[in-house]
Formats: structure tokens, C-alpha cells, sequence
């Protein structure tokens, strides 16, 4: 697939995980959850998801927060093995992710390299609304976007909820940004460099939500 390409004609699959908690070095992945999109669809016939047993039981807060306790994890098999549903559907296709930077390291560390090029939503809401003259409005939650756009949550914190949320503001972002000129596979994957490049002309300051 050339990087010139319309991203409608790229194979895409949107990623979730969760983790118990940010550190790569001590937390642990405990599910995950992929969502194909083909032709600018989302082929939710084909979603994954799945969970992972982790090595330490997972802190109250973790529990807390994701609804997963020790009992519930303790059927499923350890990493990476518990991830292989999750390589097989990454395979062929680019990853869509909210807040790269998890996913990378998270999977890294269990030695799944995701490949270089990547879109990352977060960087395409940044990057929508410096297009749009609303200037940076810095990294943003998902449910910060999906609030900016209109959209609806679905199962926050929930593997699978997280990742049909990351799929349906790709398309809808996608779709913003074609509109506006940038609908190519590279604009997609390249967002984070221009909005860094915007950066540099335009220091951050207090950005006006209407």
C-alpha cells in the first residue's frame, strides 16, 4: 500500500489494551481487543479480543478501574501466547491506536514490534483542529474527542469498548481530515509530525473551545 494512497483503500486495524497500569517495567497487559476496518468500514465480524493472565495479581485500583480481578484472569494463558489472536490480526495491516506510546511499549516489552508506521487518533484530533484554526488543543482523553465530535462511548475501560470507541473517531476523523485535503495513507500516519511542525510556529497558548 503506497503512503500516497486514499486511507479508504488501506487495510487499518484499531487496537486496545489494557493494562494494569502505565509502567511497561511493572505493569502488565490484562486484555486486548482489535477491530478490522476494511474500505473505511469497521468489520466488527472480524473483532478480537481476549484476556491475559498476568504474573502479579492486579492492584485494587486496577480492578478499580478496569473490573477485572484475579479470579477473572485466571483461565486465560500468560503472554504472549495470550496475544497471538492479537498478532495475527495486526499482521498486513496498520495499526490504529489512541496514545501510541502504550501499545508500543506495552507490546514491545513482550517483544511484539509494532512497524513504524502507525496512526495514532489522538495526533489526528490535534492535528483536525490546528487544520481547522482552532489551534493545538494538546493530548486528549477519548472521551474528550469523542465529546468534541459527537460521538458516543462505548464501555470505557473495557478492552473492547475502547477499541470500537478508537474505531469509530478513526473514521470519523479520517473522513473530517479528507475533507480538508489530507486523506492519504501519509497523512494519516504522519499527523504527529505536522502537528509538531505547527508547534513550532505557533507557541502553545489558551485555545478557544467556542
Amino acid at each position: 500500500m503506497k503512503a500516497s494512497s486514499s486511507w479508504r483503500a488501506a487495510p487499518f486495524v484499531v487496537v486496545d489494551l489494557e493494562t494494569t497500569g502505565l509502567d511497561p517495567k511493572r505493569d502488565e497487559v490484562i486484555s486486548f481487543a482489535a477491530f478490522p476496518v476494511e474500505e473505511g468500514r469497521i468489520a466488527a465480524g472480524e473483532a478480537v479480543h481476549g484476556l491475559v493472565r498476568p504474573r502479579n495479581p492486579p492492584a485494587p485500583a486496577s480492578v478499580e478501574i478496569h473490573g477485572l480481578r484475579t479470579s477473572d484472569l485466571a483461565a486465560a494463558p500468560h503472554a504472549p501466547e495470550a496475544l497471538e489472536p492479537l498478532a495475527r490480526a495486526l499482521d498486513g495491516r496498520i495499526p490504529v491506536v489512541h496514545h501510541a506510546w502504550v501499545e508500543r511499549s506495552f507490546l514491545g516489552a513482550l517483544g511484539m514490534r509494532l512497524p513504524r508506521r502507525m496512526v495514532d487518533t489522538a495526533q489526528l484530533w490535534r492535528l483536525l483542529c490546528v487544520q481547522r484554526g482552532e489551534g493545538d488543543p494538546g493530548a486528549g482523553t477519548l472521551a474528550q474527542i469523542a465529546r468534541g465530535l459527537g460521538m458516543p462511548l462505548h464501555r470505557p475501560h473495557v478492552a473492547a469498548g475502547d477499541a470500537l470507541t478508537t474505531a469509530q473517531l478513526f473514521l470519523a476523523l479520517a473522513t473530517h481530515l479528507e475533507g480538508l485535503g489530507l486523506g492519504s495513507v501519509r497523512a494519516l500516519t504522519g499527523a504527529e509530525r505536522q502537528v509538531q511542525a505547527f508547534g513550532l510556529w505557533h507557541p502553545p497558548g489558551p485555545v478557544s473551545r467556542g
